[in-house]
């Protein structure tokens, strides 16, 4: 059985290669047996469970701004539900819809059906990028303590690995903000903007 954790995920995945489990708490991986049983009995393909237990964690890191879903509903030409989302108290989506839900009078059908939409696209959105950008992957066989590192993405809960293993996390991390780090001239003209301003106030 591996162990995977994605990087900024919450849970590691427990497979088999070609079924699996999501494990919320570590000392949980303590009792093999254990979760081999649980393997068996509630396993679930493994790429289906992957993008499940990615999907979860982004969708609660989601902040839905009132403005947001306010100019959703501007460009559905649905003024009227536009000015109600003033009345949202939260950026939160679970507390915006509880909010709905209790005050279903004044907020309406058409409006929860509304949000809804603008939510369901929100965590397609945030979803895409999460699975379209390269994240450390980093693998286990349960019960070694040998792990390998990974950059990764997931897309659809199938993986694609972007390099061979690597030796360590903070190398991996290393590799990751050099992939995604901006064009040496632009770093070197900000600091060279930035020493300037420091000797400006050195005098």
């Amino acid at each position: 059985m591996k162990v995977e954790s994605w990087q900024g995920i919450n849970g590691k995945l427990i497979h088999n290669g070609q079924k699996a489990i999501v494990v919320k708490d570590e000392q949980e991986l303590a009792d093999q047996d254990k979760l081999q049983d649980r393997l068996k009995q509630e396993g679930k393909p493994i790429d289906e469970v992957r993008k499940a237990l990615i999907k979860n964690t982004v969708k609660r890191q989601i902040k839905t701004d009132p403005l947001k879903i306010s100019s959703w509903f501007n460009r559905h030409q649905d003024s009227k539900n536009a000015k109600k989302t003033e009345k949202l108290v939260s950026d939160k989506p679970t507390h915006q819809y509880k909010q709905i839900k209790n005050e279903m009078t004044f907020f309406g059908e058409s409006f929860l059906e509304g949000f809804l939409g603008f939510y369901g696209l929100e965590v397609d959105n945030a979803l895409d990028r999460y699975e379209h950008n390269l994240h450390v992957l980093e693998t286990q066989e349960l019960g070694q303590s040998e792990k390998e590192y990974y950059l990764a993405t997931s897309e659809n809960g199938r993986v694609k690995l972007a390099t061979d293993p690597l030796p360590s996390q903070q190398i991996a991390e290393e590799q990751l903000d050099k992939f995604y780090q901006r064009e040496p001239e632009e770093t070197q003209v900000e600091s060279v903007q930035l020493r300037s301003q420091e000797d400006g106030k050195e005098e």
